[in-house]
């Protein structure tokens, strides 16, 4: 690999297992950047082998300003990042009337609106490389919609329907840079501890890194997992919105945060 690579909430859960596999494939420099300074440390600690180096930057990256000058520093003390994986997000469960106003702006701002300004800050290095690519993590529920998480599954339609569009745009006019949209059910992270789906299998951390790094190599447009998740607009266009919420309510997805609590393991 010897690539640059930069994993926003990359200190646990799923960023650290895509920092994992990046070392494993021979990343020369890791960027992680997170809220949680001491997970980093211990990452970072954990994971250092002498071969690539870890560098740790902590960046709330709903604060703009500091996003754009936390992306200088790392142009400046680590060039070019190669791979930019935009994993960072966050699960609210609550009725929508129950639902507190701040944290509808932080679900925005966190899952939708920073990953196109941390895209934007490092997009013009980008330009002046030979092959990068950008993997938007969004989710299954951003072809979707479920009770308890509507505002989330708002904020991954606004992920997916601008990562499809990046990925049009830069292939007309930056070809060199590639665009993966990710969309998964839920994992095995305890970031959705507690919710249960008849129709969406829980997937392991293992199973999510292998396909989304199959698709960076393969330089594929969208990964879904489980399968199935890709074909949910080809389900709701058949249907209709009547039968596909029939569909959604039979299958359990209705009743799929019934439970749950963030217990996200370090």
């Amino acid at each position: 690999m010897n690539k640059n690579v930069l994993v926003t909430g990359g200190a646990m859960g799923m960023g650290k297992a895509y920092v994992i596999r990046a070392i494993k494939d021979g990343a020369k420099n890791i960027v992680i950047w997170d809220m949680n300074e001491e997970a980093m440390q211990a990452t970072k600690e954990e994971l250092s082998n002498g071969r690539t180096e870890i560098h740790t930057f902590k960046v709330d990256v709903t604060d703009t300003e500091l996003v754009y000058r936390t992306a200088e520093e790392v142009l400046t003390s680590v060039g070019a990042i190669d791979l930019l994986i935009n994993n960072a997000g966050i699960v609210v469960s609550e009725h929508f009337i129950e639902h507190d106003p701040k944290k509808i702006d932080l679900s925005m701002q966190i899952n939708s609106t920073a990953p196109m300004h941390v895209t934007r800050a490092f997009l013009p290095a980008m330009a002046d490389r030979n092959d990068c690519h950008i993997v938007n993590i969004a989710s299954g529920a951003g072809l979707m919609y479920c009770p308890r998480i509507i505002v989330y599954c708002a904020s991954k339609w606004a992920m997916l329907g601008w990562s499809q569009g990046l990925r049009v745009e830069l292939k007309e006019t930056l070809p060199h840079i590639k665009v993966t949209t990710v969309t998964p059910g839920h994992i095995d992270t305890g970031m959705f501890e507690g919710a249960h789906s008849k129709f969406l299998p829980l997937i392991s951390i293992d199973t999510m890194v292998d396909a989304v790094w199959n698709g960076i190599k393969k330089d594929k447009a969208m990964v879904a997992r489980p399968r199935a998740v890709g074909l949910l607009p080809l389900v709701r266009g058949i249907l209709g919105l009547k039968g596909f919420d029939w569909l959604l309510k039979v299958s359990g997805t209705n009743d799929f945060m019934a439970g749950h609590e963030d217990n996200r393991k370090k």
